[in-house]
């Protein structure tokens, strides 16, 4: 299986509330235009942007693919 590369697709603005994890997943998202998944994967693993305050998740890092998917779904970016 190939390996996907990430990219922002143009004219689209995020509009996120500062400071939310969708804000900070996105911020660093961007960094990663034109390169693989994985090294985002990769990075946000090591680094996690945010980890939820309550839920079941709490305190534990949400699943990169979730956030890939998320953004896939909304438009910010595409998988090539």
């Amino acid at each position: 299986m190939a390996t996907q590369n990430i990219q922002l697709v143009k004219g689209v603005k995020a509009n996120f509330r500062q400071g939310s994890a969708r804000a900070l997943y996105w911020a660093v998202i961007q960094q990663y235009n034109g390169k693989p998944v994985n090294a985002f994967a990769k990075a946000v693993t090591a680094n996690p942007p945010s980890v939820p305050a309550r839920g079941k998740l709490k305190g534990k890092q949400e699943p990169v693919t979730g956030w890939v998917s998320y953004f896939v779904r909304q438009g910010y970016i595409t998988l090539s």
